[in-house]
């Protein structure tokens, strides 16, 4: 792992798909892109060198992406496989494999499924009692997921734009999430929206 970080790695052909993966992946402050690979041979040597919390491959990298992708690797991996998958097998079962994304995905959908995997590798404590939100912070996080800038979320809450912005401040410190995308995943998996009224 980075400097704490909880690190991916990624191994597609397609180098607009791999870009769009590196950015959203990045734009989480708890994890980073370690290394990147276009075949399989390469993603074995990268894989076993660096032993990554996550691996999404693409499906047509693999043999039968059916079977068990954990017998090419070293063992006592701890690592888990993300298969992306085209239009034609979206609706396909792979049981081998920790989540799957498709190129249909919206980029939200992305998003909550790769913080989905983000948390289920942050310790627990987290979420402790000093990291809770207030009613008025969860009200300013839904804004934000909605898409609101602070001018708007002001006049909506009828506070100040200070008031929103020390607001935010607040909801970083406890959240450790900077971004808007990972902002928009905590209130949909926190019940604060619902995920079609995401921006």
């Amino acid at each position: 792992m980075s400097m704490g970080k909880l690190s991916f790695i990624i191994a597609e052909n397609s180098y607009i798909i791999r870009t769009g993966l590196v950015r959203i992946i990045n734009s989480f402050s708890e994890a980073v892109v370690l290394k990147e690979a276009t075949e399989l041979n390469s993603l074995i040597k990268i894989v076993n060198k660096h032993k990554p919390d996550f691996v999404i491959v693409n499906a047509k990298l693999i043999a039968d992406p059916h079977d068990d992708i954990r017998t090419l690797f070293s063992d006592n991996l701890s690592t888990k496989f993300i298969i992306f998958v085209g239009s034609r097998r979206k609706n396909e079962h792979f049981v081998h494999f920790n989540e799957k994304i498709s190129v249909d995905d919206e980029k939200t959908e992305i998003i909550y499924k790769i913080q989905n995997l983000i948390i289920s590798r942050l310790p627990t404590e987290r979420s402790d009692e000093g990291n809770e939100l207030s009613e008025r912070e969860k009200d300013v996080v839904k804004q934000i997921a909605l898409g609101q800038t602070n001018k708007e979320i002001a006049e909506k809450l009828f506070i100040s734009t200070h008031t929103v912005i020390t607001h935010r401040k607040n909801i970083t410190g406890k959240l450790g999430i900077k971004t808007v995308s990972g902002l928009t995943v905590y209130a949909i998996l926190n019940n604060i929206i619902e995920i079609d009224e995401a921006v």
